[in-house]
């Protein structure tokens, strides 16, 4: 099982506990360890802490007695361990919606942690996952935006050499913000092929520095010709809120709480490449030749797989 899945799947077990549960009830009622062996107790031990390291503590109790390896302790996560105030609004708790389904859990689980928030039936996962580890390449590159030293690393089968403005966390994931040949970009670490080689300081250009929802508004979708094709898509209620939040442009709003959003096409490879990554929760409306354009791409697809 992988890390992350493993880490977010104890979250749902110990946030719709209606009380505390023992580490011996934890491994009995879950897939999650091996067994209550040493091994799998460190392993328990290390998640806790990723979990701490996010922002979220987890209560313990200790109840006394003899509960195997456990020495009586008990663990749960309440609505004051949590980091955010669960006294939400409908668009706060739709976004922690969001980020409950980033890794497909046992449907009893997360029925039941959505449950306390006060929501209904859980949506569908969109495709996006969490990452609670902090990547290696962090350190260098808070290092270069902070002494403004230019970088080099390897990305996408390229060697890049970037001017970086800003590290940020968005939608599950760390992005770097820079310049490359005077081009505004966003590289996402986790796709990073090599170190991060920093160059001396004040070795990069001075750029004003944005913010992340400006810094993602600089995506490949604006790459290209100087003008573009405004293409509408709708997207389902499961996203509408994300894709109003992250690029806005909404056009229309339909009762069933799905949008229809503008989008400035410049690169039919980029938008294809957003538009697909929202799977089955978004479709592209018009105009004829975008709509065009991706039916014969995914038919090109369909014919060599």
């Amino acid at each position: 099982m992988d890390k992350n899945e493993r880490i977010w799947k104890l979250l749902m077990y110990l946030r719709a506990g209606l009380a505390p549960v023992s580490w011996a009830e934890i491994v009995r009622d879950t897939d999650l360890y091996v067994d209550d062996g040493p091994s799998s107790r460190k392993t328990f031990e290390r998640d806790k802490k990723d979990l701490r390291n996010c922002g979220i503590a987890i209560h313990t109790e200790n109840i006394g007695g003899s509960d195997e390896a456990a020495g009586g302790t008990r663990y749960a996560i309440r609505d004051a361990d949590l980091f955010l105030n669960l006294q939400l609004s409908v668009s706060e708790g739709l976004a922690l919606e969001m980020a409950a389904t980033m890794v497909q859990f046992d449907a009893a689980w997360e029925m039941d942690a959505l449950a306390k928030l006060g929501a209904g039936a859980s949506p569908s996962p969109p495709p996006l996952r969490a990452q609670l580890s902090a990547p290696d390449e962090l350190v260098p590159l808070h290092n270069a935006v902070d002494r403004r030293r230019k970088i080099s690393f390897m990305y996408g089968g390229d060697s890049r050499e970037v001017e970086p403005t800003l590290v940020f966390w968005r939608r599950g994931s760390w992005y770097l913000h820079g310049y490359q040949n005077g081009i505004a970009k966003n590289f996402k670490v986790d796709r990073f092929q090599s170190d991060v080689i920093e160059g001396p300081d004040n070795s990069a250009s001075s750029y004003e520095v944005p913010d992340s929802v400006e810094a993602m508004s600089k995506d490949p979708l604006l790459y290209g010709p100087d003008k573009g094709i405004l293409a509408r898509v709708l997207v389902d209620a499961v996203l509408a809120r994300q894709v109003e939040r992250d690029r806005g442009g909404v056009v229309e709003r339909r009762d069933d709480g799905s949008v229809v959003v503008e989008v400035d096409v410049r690169s039919p490879g980029a938008f294809r490449s957003w538009l697909f990554g929202m799977r089955d929760h978004a479709v592209v409306l018009s105009p004829p030749q975008v709509v065009e354009d991706v039916i014969s791409w995914l038919q090109t697809l369909a014919r060599t797989t």
